[in-house]
């Protein structure tokens, strides 16, 4: 797949950029400064930040003082905690045909957005997302591969995001948050019943599919991302007890949510026999218990927690859809 000549001369699309952020000044006004060097400046900037985020909000102050294109950005406000809440409150001062997702710990390079808006020439686009180029101190967390944001049909989620290893722009079935971007019109603003760190990004992906429309991935709308830690929430701590359930309960529900049929069961099975990443099924379980001993049978049990956590709360949304019978 080349990439588009889609706009022939013309703008193209407007673009708004939303960064939630959450006491990482430094971060965010690092990010902000690597976005007004771009190519395609965006048309607006929404930055959230939380109320209670002095900090942010009174180095963001003296940044916009002084700040080239301080007229692209605009500030939402959010008390509720979670990153759902917050990239829900950006939405809701969008005015941009596209809406681009970024951490405020990136720094996009200088062809970034304009990369990302040239595949929305193509009208059955509905997101487009890149690299993020990882970086740990020096060094850069990369083993390329050839197989990046798939979803298999039982529900195995394949990331590789942060290391393709291809340079043409392809076709995906999720994109990561990181680095993403979609048409205003499939926005249904972020699922607030998931209640991890991760997997957000994946139900947007599939909800905006859901009509049909492609997801493109282009390696080079890249983002440089230096993981910082989180002031609040899970805290990359993928072995505390906590972050293994969320994980556990928001891949059962998003999956659920989106497979439907012998998909979904099969999900089901695989999730229990066999699970993936720190999500233990009963196999993995067995295979790591003479090594991990009791901490192996303890993922497995946590993941079976949440995976009948993710269930239940699946259900329990359906019904309240569905409002009370007759």
């Amino acid at each position: 797949m080349t990439q588009p000549d889609c706009w022939s001369g013309e703008r193209g699309p407007t673009a708004t950029l939303l960064v939630p952020s959450y006491r990482r000044p430094d971060a965010l006004l690092r990010c902000l400064d690597a976005i007004c060097r771009g190519t395609r400046l965006p048309d607006q900037i929404v930055v959230v930040l939380h109320d209670t985020d002095e900090q942010s909000r009174s180095r963001l102050r003296q940044w916009l003082d002084n700040a080239e294109h301080a007229q692209l950005v605009d500030i939402a406000h959010v008390s509720a905690p979670g990153q759902a809440a917050a990239t829900n409150a950006g939405l809701q001062l969008a005015r941009g045909d596209v809406i681009c997702f970024i951490d405020d710990d990136t720094r996009p390079t200088e062809q970034w957005l304009g990369r990302l808006l040239s595949h929305y020439g193509d009208p059955t686009v509905v997101g487009v997302g890149g690299r993020d180029i990882v970086h740990h101190g020096d060094t850069i967390s990369a083993e390329p591969s050839s197989n990046v944001g798939r979803i298999t049909w039982y529900g195995r989620m394949i990331g590789n995001h942060h290391q393709p290893g291809f340079d043409e722009p392809v076709e995906v079935d999720h994109l990561k948050g990181a680095n993403m971007s979609f048409r205003r019109e499939v926005l249904e603003g972020f699922d607030r019943n998931i209640i991890g760190a991760h997997l957000t990004d994946t139900d947007v992906s599939l909800t905006a599919r859901r009509g049909g429309g492609r997801l493109i991935y282009d390696p080079h709308a890249s983002v440089h991302h230096y993981p910082a830690p989180r002031a609040t929430g899970f805290a990359r701590q993928p072995g505390r007890d906590e972050e293994m359930y969320a994980d556990a309960h928001d891949w059962a529900y998003v999956m659920c949510k989106h497979l439907a049929g012998p998909r979904r069961l099969a999900f089901l099975l695989f999730a229990l026999a066999v699970g993936q990443d720190q999500r233990y099924g009963l196999l993995r379980m067995l295979a790591r218990l003479p090594v991990e001993h009791g901490l192996a049978a303890r993922r497995w049990l946590t993941a079976v927690r949440g995976l009948v956590g993710g269930c239940a709360t699946l259900r329990r949304m359906n019904a309240s859809h569905a409002g009370p019978p007759g």
